[in-house]
């Protein structure tokens, strides 16, 4: 059974895509027979063509897994590496929510009916608005269809795969929510400032609402440092989200990642992770120290113990960077 990884923000533009194709590319290195399943959910489709993948008009994506107009087998997409596969995402995910409100209106009017048809002989029962709900109750949980709307739509893949690895949109709504609530483990990448300090308390109390309801197996694997300047401001932020991670028995990532124009140019020149192209790189060593850290915490396997590390690639530095 495959280990799938999320990663989360409730806040645009703190590096989910980066993070999350860099981790893909960390551990396909470091574990050379792992399978990869990267799920892109996010409308703007970045971590598709992260992967080179160029999504056809007439082309499933992950609107039609939500949809229930494709399976996941049917809408996978083999990238240039072959244990590296895309289920990809594009513009079609900005309809989504709207259209899945007008699915489910119409099943609720087939549970009405259905509704009517078994108590057609004594109609009195679900004749008052008390009485309707107690009864429909029974049969519609309205929550159930929107927050977990992939509830066992991997399950036919997970088998094939070693990770399943799902970048989200920045939101917390139907598609962030249906993610978390069929995933293992949570990463929750944040920008140290006043809205990434408040946005990384926000997701993990909406984290903790759907292991409760949904996911009872979904762990918070750690809150993640991300575009970190050597700044008073961002020192003073670090320290305060330390404080709130250890208060709250969350682990708090040794592994920050830095600012750099430099490796978002690599990434983009490159047409793949930087942690594939140039694994020595300064700035993809970052992800292959969170790798270790990762596995040193469980993370990175099913049942929560270490793994052996085939290719370690992290080479520890005495000096600055």
């Amino acid at each position: 059974m495959a280990v799938v990884l999320t990663v989360a923000a409730n806040k645009g533009g703190v590096g989910k895509t980066l993070i999350t194709i860099n981790l893909a590319g960390a551990i396909r290195r470091s574990f050379p027979e792992a399978k990869i399943l990267v799920v892109d959910t996010d409308a703007q489709g970045n971590s598709t063509k992260s992967f080179r993948v160029k999504v056809a008009k007439d082309q499933n994506t992950i609107y039609d897994v939500f949809m229930d107009n494709a399976t996941v087998e049917e809408t996978i997409v083999q990238t240039y590496d072959d244990h590296i596969d895309v289920l990809p995402a594009n513009s079609d995910n900005n309809y989504l929510e709207f259209d899945k409100m007008e699915q489910f209106r119409d099943t609720i009017l087939e549970w009405f009916v259905s509704l009517l048809k078994k108590f057609k002989d004594n109609l009195t029962e679900i004749m008052t608005v008390s009485g309707l709900k107690k009864k429909m109750n029974n049969i519609i949980d309205p929550s159930a269809n929107y927050f977990n709307a992939l509830d066992g739509k991997f399950d036919n893949v997970s088998d094939k795969y070693d990770y399943i690895i799902f970048d989200t949109p920045p939101e917390l709504k139907q598609v962030t929510s249906s993610v978390l609530s069929i995933a293992d483990v949570v990463i929750v990448p944040y920008e140290p400032d006043l809205n990434g300090v408040d946005g990384v308390t926000h997701l993990i109390s909406r984290v903790n609402t759907l292991k409760e309801k949904y996911n009872p197996n979904l762990r918070i694997g750690g809150v993640l440092a991300n575009k970190v300047y050597n700044t008073n401001l961002h020192a003073k932020m670090i320290n305060a989200m330390m404080k709130y991670t250890n208060r709250n028995n969350y682990h708090y990532f040794d592994s920050e990642l830095p600012r750099s124009i430099t490796f978002a140019d690599k990434l983009v020149r490159n047409g793949m992770p930087i942690t594939m192209s140039s694994p020595e790189n300064k700035f993809a060593q970052h992800f292959y120290k969170l790798i270790i850290e990762m596995n040193k915490l469980g993370l990175l396997s099913k049942n929560g113990k270490e793994l052996e590390i085939p290719h370690k690639l992290y080479v520890e530095s005495d000096g600055e960077e």
